[in-house]
């Protein structure tokens, strides 16, 4: 875990090393199943539902807690294939924040988002997709509110997976 502590805001670096980000598209461009970056881990095979993910036992220690009240100004993340995949056509990765508020295990997505480079075709082992964004909203978090970083992958037409290393950072002003 990092966080670097400044006058402009918090930065918090989220990452895994352990277990793969595995992420699933569904038929017709859609999602599948995300996967969730912790502080040193990964949950894959998260299902949206209703457009919330549900942390039960035991994904319940997946989210980090908000220190302070501020604004999610930018979001930074990369994807790392570590098993080769061929998309057949255009794909992008995208990473973004869920939030709960304090209390809560009910995770509804913000609008601090960002999608990686597009894939198209061949994604090989090692190769890496990134991206930056600070071209949204700013996101009022509150003290004790929870975030997750959930990964997901859209475009191919038919069910692929992708499977890798996933990382990401956000910074709270």
């Amino acid at each position: 875990m990092s966080c670097a502590c400044r006058t402009n805001g918090f930065n918090y670096s989220i990452f895994f090393w352990t277990i793969p980000a595995v992420l699933v598209s569904a038929l017709g461009g859609l999602i599948g199943t995300t996967s969730l970056i912790g502080f040193g881990s990964s949950i894959p095979g998260v299902s949206i539902v209703n457009n919330q993910i549900e942390l039960l036992a035991p994904l319940l220690s997946e989210a980090f807690s908000v220190p302070r009240n501020g604004e999610i100004t930018s979001i930074s993340a990369s994807f790392r294939a570590t098993v080769a995949v061929d998309f057949s056509g255009d794909a992008t990765v995208n990473a973004r924040i869920y939030r709960a508020t304090e209390g809560s295990n009910t995770f509804t997505p913000t609008n601090a988002s960002v999608n990686l480079t597009p894939v198209s075709g061949l994604l090989a082992v090692n190769e890496t997709v990134s991206g930056n964004s600070s071209n949204f909203a700013p996101v009022n978090v509150s003290t004790g509110d929870r975030l997750l970083m959930v990964f997901s992958v859209t475009g191919p037409t038919v069910v692929t997976t992708l499977t890798g290393v996933a990382s990401a950072g956000i910074n709270i002003a």
